[in-house]
């Protein structure tokens, strides 16, 4: 299934979705049911396996995080701009409502407008939002770049808790990179920070991001103890969000320490309370997760009905990403048990939707599926039912055809896959 989720960077704290209305605090959630650009992510970061079992939305959380931290960080500003300059402030309500669409680049293009118009003060969330809106597009360098802009520049303004943003944004950015040391540097950099203003929130958001480095690095001790230090904080401050991250990261490495009957427990409270807390998105997460459990588990039918509803969830909301990774999680379940037929419907408009949002996590597992069906059904067989489920024989064509380059870079054995 899919790894495609993480909970490496929330620093603020949110509520639930918001039916009418724009509050720019809860735009994380809008943005990520309008549907998300790249496989973002975002409740641990888990190591891939060489040949990734199945599709998560890890990495989806963790950048679900990022923006909700820097949306909060935003709002401080806000009442700045509205006093000082309206124009700036129009421009932002225009980023903000672009990203609400997922129109990044209409996004950018709006707050580096503001970007010319506001005080030195209002520089660093501007420059923040900037590298957000490049972070969820996959160009990293840019992110970075706007990242570093922006902790030079709260370094300038002294303003510390605008310097700790940004230095765990660089650090998240790291991590998207693979740089494991540097990430942690960072992070610890910026959890320092938190410490020293007593900003005990940030202090536990800070302390998960470190434990999704560990927990990439295959430190599951490590990032276990981050996870659980965060969440005993986010329990004293009642923070019900913070809960559900720290819930949800712990269960995570559970899951990958093989202790799967305590990931089932963890993930039920995570269950329960983000559906107290209204945490749609997040509650479609948690109920793929379990999915995932059952499927190590070999459970099939089980993880079939769970990786249903999430899909069913994802739907409902315009979750676009988390409809891709359930799709595929569902097709890949249907070919463990040799539907191959059934399987290559799902698979296939999982790799339509992916491709179509410019998601590259999760694309290798839809096609190692596809291959697996090619293999059971026969090319014959498999061209039809790609022609039927995308509607073109172009289609159909295209998609082999990535299962024919991926098979020539990677071979694997067919008899027992």
């Amino acid at each position: 299934m899919i790894d495609e989720r993480g909970n490496a960077a929330r620093i603020t704290r949110m509520g639930s979705v918001p039916e009418q209305g724009f509050d720019p605090a809860a735009l994380l959630l809008i943005v990520l049911v309008a549907g998300i650009g790249i496989g973002i992510g975002i409740v641990a970061l888990r190591r891939r396996p060489k040949t990734p079992r199945w599709m998560n939305l890890r990495r989806t959380r963790r950048k679900l995080d990022v923006i909700r931290r820097d949306l909060d960080r935003m709002v401080e500003y806000v009442g700045e701009l509205r006093d000082s300059e309206p124009t700036a402030h129009q421009l932002f309500e225009l980023g903000l409502a672009a990203m609400t669409r997922c129109h990044w680049n209409q996004a950018v293009e709006h707050f580096q407008e503001a970007r010319q118009r506001a005080t030195r003060a209002q520089l660093v969330p501007l420059l923040v939002h900037i590298g957000v809106c490049h972070y969820m597009q996959g160009s990293l360098d840019d992110a970075l770049q706007e990242f570093g802009e922006a902790s030079r520049q709260a370094d300038r303004e002294r303003d510390k808790l605008g310097a700790a943003a940004a230095l765990a944004d660089i650090g998240v950015v790291h991590h998207e990179y693979g740089e494991l040391g540097s990430a942690l540097t960072y992070l610890n950099e910026a959890l320092g920070i938190f410490r020293e203003l007593d900003d005990q929130p940030d202090v536990a958001l800070c302390l998960n991001n470190i434990g999704n480095v560990h927990h990439s690095n295959g430190k599951l001790d490590d990032a276990l103890k981050s996870h659980e230090d965060a969440l005993a904080i986010s329990r004293g401050l009642s923070d019900e969000l913070g809960i559900v991250t720290g819930l949800g990261n712990t269960a995570s490495v559970r899951h990958d320490k093989g202790e799967l009957d305590k990931a089932l427990e963890l993930y039920a409270e995570v269950i329960e309370k983000a559906r107290k807390i209204g945490d749609n998105v997040g509650y479609v997460i948690e109920l793929g997760s379990i999915g995932s459990v059952y499927y190590d588990k070999g459970d099939f039918d089980r993880a079939l009905r769970f990786h249903e509803d999430s899909l069913a969830g994802a739907r409902r909301i315009g979750f676009r990403l988390a409809v891709a990774t359930e799709l595929g999680n569902i097709g890949l379940v249907l070919e463990k048990r040799g539907a191959h037929g059934q399987a290559v419907p799902n698979l296939a408009e999982a790799l339509s939707i992916l491709l179509s949002i410019g998601a590259s996590g999760g694309q290798l597992q839809v096609l190692l599926g596809m291959s697996r069906c090619d293999d059971g059904l026969g090319r014959e067989r498999m061209q039809e039912l790609l022609k039927e489920a995308l509607g073109s024989e172009e289609g159909a064509t295209d998609v082999l055809e990535r299962v024919d380059q991926l098979r020539r870079r990677r071979p694997w054995p067919t008899a027992k896959n």
